[in-house]
């Protein structure tokens, strides 16, 4: 009977669109907070990168402030027709909501392939002090389809995206990594083609 169920959840997933399926796949509370994307990477086809929000109360926290943060996962079709998920990230910050702003693929080390690579953003607010948004990039180094992890490889490279805002220690501040072009500029400039 097992068997006959994961064929027939196997069959059900792979005649449904991306979307369905990273539906079909979130995690328990959550909900998919970007466009959902298939694509074909690394010599694997159809891989589907999905985000997913989830929002809630720290039990300890006296004022019950919600918080919330951001899963990126890979969901990897495999031979017989299941997805593996892999989880690229998890972003979060304190007391702010993570937006992915954009998500492309560049190279950023010495290999041929290129590597995935994430923006994503925080608005910080303190009434006097600073207000802005903060971009962040995230860089993960490809894999082989024949050792696929269970989470992604961040690569460390000297790419801050900055605060884009006004700060009370520096004044008014620009960010200088704030989509996808800037960003392959400053990988051009480091010496990644």
């Amino acid at each position: 009977m097992k068997i006959i169920m994961s064929i027939f959840f196997s069959l059900f997933l792979f005649n449904k669109t991306p979307t369905e399926i990273a539906e079909s796949l979130k995690p328990k509370n959550s909900k998919i907070v970007h466009q959902v994307i298939q694509t074909n990477i690394w010599n694997i086809k159809n891989v589907i990168i999905a985000f997913y929000e989830t929002r809630y109360v720290d039990p300890e926290d006296k004022y019950k402030h919600e918080n919330q943060y951001v899963e990126a996962y890979l969901l990897i079709p495999d031979a017989n027709e299941k997805y593996r998920k892999v989880l690229i990230d998890k972003f979060q910050d304190d007391n702010v909501d993570t937006n992915i702003e954009s998500v492309f693929f560049a190279n950023a080390d010495k290999d041929a392939e290129k590597e995935l690579i994430i923006l994503s953003t925080v608005e910080h607010r303190l009434q006097y002090l600073y207000e802005g948004i903060e971009y962040s990039v995230s860089i993960y180094d490809n894999f082989s389809e024949r050792n696929i992890p269970q989470e992604m490889k961040t690569l460390n490279l000297p790419i801050v995206g900055g605060f884009d805002g006004y700060t009370e220690a520096d004044g008014k501040s620009k960010a200088k990594y704030r989509n996808a072009e800037d960003v392959k500029k400053k990988l051009k400039k480091l010496g990644y083609k």
